[in-house]
């Protein structure tokens, strides 16, 4: 049994079949050899579309049908099934370890329970050099999230980030990756669509990638450029954040400039066009400004920059994260609901900033007894154990019950520049008497050990409904440079898992400017396969 002639790519990277010759070895759990029922020869790809290079291709046909099986061993094995009995086998392969040479079996069954196997070795490359070191400090499976631990990481390149899309283990082997650094510039957000495919933004580009990054669709917008965050929606469409083309802002000094990451925007991938548009510079004062010049990359450009959006299934508005601003509601027509933020600094809406007055749509913060604090907390001024506004914030999450969850990074907390906490945190909203109590937080007892200025993300995990907690970019406790995830159970808020991911730096200056260290975006719990 040969090789097929396809197979001519670097030699290191094709999987060199072990026994006689080249020929698959017979186990024990079958008593056929996989040479007995192939029809023709195996055709065995590794990294096929050079995205993916711990993921390989098998494509192969039978005398009969068969389901296949393959198994890769190791401390954190990975079985999978392919059920449906075929004759014509395209079989992805996941999970193999990096830098090491993998025994992977294959099993074939057919309808009447005749069993082919065998072992074919695939030798896989080592990870970058600039790959992140994974540490495993808790970890109680009996409780967790099933699945493997998913990070967007963004590797700094002397002033560009490159994107990487990782799944590591229990023990914290990375056992799958997607290479998104030939874009040349960040590409967000490695969602898993309905199909099991994976969406990024990359600017003015929109990729659906499979697991292995095959391109199953792309296109590219010139209106609009996306970024930060996708929402699948219905019908092949989409929501996102992003920036629109030429859209121009006039601040109360009477600057005018090009803007970013102020849109939301319906876009339909089938039609490759936007069908709806939120101009958040309408219902928002642009000239506010409550944090450090040095704290965006420029506020005028980037008077909000859109970090997340949700979609309120129940009266069709959006939410949207701003993380110079605040948190806001639009309903479907772009009328402006409330504020979630310190009532510091609001003034007039609009992109010329002669609109309606913002303040009188800012919540109220109030106590357990629906008691409004006093003026100082309001403000942002002053904290109370009940009740702080988030700054900065990230990963907008609406719960089953109503309330908004999200991950509160503590950017200039009470405005003061001196770096304090992070914390996730759960608000509920009274829309009717414009009031916000805080019900739920965890994170601020870890101070500096949870602190990251930037990025991060907080989710509910769908079958424990535990809390996956993702500090991107902790640089200011006494540890290296590291991101966490922590998975907690609630509300009780015990740790059953934490992760560190220790930053290398390797491609960047390390210095506090743009793309000059590494972090970590969010952070998922994902099986390694697609089960949708």
């Amino acid at each position: 049994m040969k090789l097929s002639p396809s197979n001519t790519f670097i030699f290191s990277h094709f999987l060199v079949l072990i026994c006689t010759g080249i020929s698959f070895m017979s186990c024990d759990q079958g008593p056929g050899k996989l040479d007995d029922i192939l029809k023709g020869s195996m055709n065995i790809q590794l990294n096929p579309y050079e995205k993916v290079p711990l993921g390989v291709l098998l494509t192969f046909r039978t005398d009969e049908a068969c389901k296949v099986e393959i198994k890769i061993p190791g401390r954190i094995p990975v079985i999978k099934n392919f059920s449906v009995y075929e004759t014509h086998h395209t079989i992805t392969v996941l999970g193999l370890y990096p830098g090491k040479t993998n025994l992977v079996s294959v099993k074939l069954t057919t309808k009447d329970d005749d069993v082919y196997s065998g072992d074919i070795e695939l030798k896989t490359n080592p990870l970058p050099y600039f790959f992140p070191t994974i540490e495993i400090i808790k970890l109680d499976r009996t409780q967790m999230e099933p699945g493997f631990h998913l990070i967007e990481m963004l590797i700094a390149n002397n002033g560009k980030f490159l994107s990487y899309t990782i799944m590591f283990d229990d023990n914290g082997d990375i056992r799958w990756f997607m290479d998104m650094s030939s874009v040349g510039q960040i590409a967000y957000s490695g969602l898993r669509n309905r199909k099991g495919n994976w969406l990024y933004l990359s600017w003015i580009d929109i990729w659906e990638l499979s697991d292995l990054g095959e391109v199953i669709q792309k296109e590219k917008m010139w209106l609009y450029a996306g970024n930060h965050h996708i929402i699948e929606l219905e019908g092949d469409r989409i929501l996102m954040g992003g920036s629109k083309k030429d859209a121009k802002v006039i601040r109360r000094d009477g600057y005018e400039t090009i803007t970013r990451y102020d849109y939301i925007v319906e876009w339909d991938r089938k039609e490759n066009k936007g069908v709806k548009e939120w101009d958040l510079a309408e219902v928002l004062d642009i000239s506010r400004s409550v944090f450090p010049e040095d704290y965006s990359l420029d506020a005028k450009i980037d008077w909000f920059h859109l970090n997340s959006i949700a979609q309120s299934l129940k009266d069709n508005c959006l939410l949207a994260s701003g993380r110079n601003q605040g948190v806001l509601k639009v309903d479907s027509d772009n009328n402006l609901k409330w504020i979630l933020a310190p009532h510091r600094g609001w003034g007039k809406s609009g992109r010329t900033g002669e609109g309606f007055n913002t303040s009188d749509y800012l919540l109220t913060a109030i106590d357990s007894n629906k008691v409004a604090f006093a003026e100082p907390v309001q403000q942002g001024l002053q904290a109370m154990d009940e009740f702080e506004w988030s700054t900065g914030q990230h990963a907008l999450n609406i719960l089953d019950n109503g309330n908004l969850l999200l991950f509160d990074n503590g950017l200039s907390r009470n405005f003061k520049e001196t770096p304090s906490y992070s914390r996730a945190v759960e608000y509920r909203i009274d829309e009717k008497n414009m009031t916000i109590q805080q019900v739920w937080e965890y994170g601020k007892s870890r101070g500096l050990d949870m602190y990251s200025p930037i990025t991060s993300d907080v989710d509910v995990l769908p079958t424990t409904q535990n809390r996956l907690i993702t500090v991107g970019n902790i640089r200011a406790s006494s540890a290296p440079p590291h991101a966490k995830i922590i998975e907690i159970t609630y509300p009780d808020n015990k740790e059953i898992f934490e992760a560190h991911v220790f930053f290398k730096d390797a491609k960047g200056s390390g210095e506090e400017s743009w793309a000059q260290f590494d972090l970590v975006f969010r952070g998922e719990r994902y099986p390694l396969y697609n089960d949708y």
